[in-house]
């Protein structure tokens, strides 16, 4: 029998580099495209807290306490100062107007406030959710599965079911990407920053930024407690901005999902249909950005549009989503979980 001709060295290391090749796309299979990310945070991020006094200065007070042999003048007790998150001052105490074509429903309980619209341009339907909340705790995230990582989708009214949400709204799908900022609930679990950032903060403050002037240990030792990398951001100091920081395609007309920002616990949540000839086109980042600055609101953020945008209230699709909608990674929700 004839030895077996060795093959060739350059067929060898083909074969190699094939090999390794099989391998890495195995690996980007499982590693970067189905749930690759940790469920565990990489932080929990806490409410700031008045810090203690230092020795030093406990010293200086207590050398300038009266001796026991002066007079001592009775100090007033100090009105309380409501904690961070707390927003029971500004917390309306009248009842919602239910009169209107255009009011699709109203849900009030001491916690929450809130009045869901459907409007109108001349060639886009919108819906709009005037959201009041007592407490930071009342503005609520959800993921599909209650798990954080990439590849796990549900649809948005599936999850706001899941969650009994009152009020619900499709959100960023941060699951779609493997950059961007995503807090939830008081909790970091990807601390990458891409593209425009919002952040809602433990004391209500929700705030948009550009990527560049964007700071994640600024935000955390603010206590961010909702965070979103979608955008783009839409009001720029009291504006609409000049420029967008986003595609031509998502900059033109689209279907949309946005929230924007009043004050400390009001808030502002926006669907938009589009794609819909004779029903609604959608609306321009120009168009919606302008929306919101006629509602009033000082900062808002553009989420995950186009087919993803839904807004459910008591338990139905509240818009008409583009084909039906699509399954996503998280959503914004209100009222849910104790709600009976």
């Amino acid at each position: 029998m004839l030895p077996k001709k060795p093959l060739p060295v350059f067929l060898i290391v083909i074969i190699d580099l094939l090999g390794i090749g099989a391998l890495l796309v195995v690996f980007v299979l499982f590693h970067h495209i189905l749930r690759l990310d940790s469920s565990t945070p990489l932080q929990n991020i806490v409410f700031n807290q008045t810090p203690a006094p230092t020795a030093e200065a406990t010293a200086v007070l207590e050398a300038e306490q009266p001796s026991a042999t002066a007079e001592i003048t009775p100090t007033p007790e100090p009105t309380p100062t409501p904690e961070p998150g707390d927003f029971s001052a500004t917390f309306p105490s009248d009842e919602p107007v239910e009169e209107g074509e255009n009011i699709i429903g109203s849900y009030v309980t001491d916690n929450l406030r809130l009045v869901v619209t459907e409007e109108h341009t001349d060639d886009a339907t919108y819906f709009v959710a005037d959201v009041w909340i007592r407490n930071i705790t009342e503005f609520k995230t959800a993921m599909s599965h209650d798990t954080f990582g990439r590849g796990y989708y549900t649809m948005p009214n599936s999850m706001a079911e899941d969650h009994n949400a009152v009020l619900a709204l499709s959100g960023d799908c941060y699951g779609a990407r493997t950059q961007g900022i995503v807090i939830r609930n008081g909790a970091l679990y990807r601390d990458t920053v891409s593209g425009d950032v919002c952040i809602l903060y433990a004391d209500g403050v929700m705030e948009t930024y550009y990527e560049s002037e964007f700071n994640l240990e600024d935000a955390i030792a603010r206590s961010a407690y909702q965070g979103w990398s979608f955008g783009p951001k839409l009001i720029d100091n009291g504006e609409v901005p000049e420029s967008f920081n986003t595609t031509d395609a998502i900059i033109a007309h689209n279907p949309r999902s946005a929230i924007g920002y009043y004050e400390p616990g009001h808030y502002c949540l926006v669907t938009v249909d589009g794609r819909q000839s004779g029903y609604s086109r959608g609306m321009t980042l120009s168009e919606l950005s302008e929306l919101f600055i006629a509602l009033g609101c000082v900062d808002a953020y553009n989420l995950d549009g186009g087919q993803s945008a839904m807004m459910t209230f008591d338990g139905n699709i509240v818009n008409q989503p583009y084909h039906g909608g699509r399954a996503i990674s998280d959503i914004i929700y209100f009222g849910g979980d104790d709600v009976v």
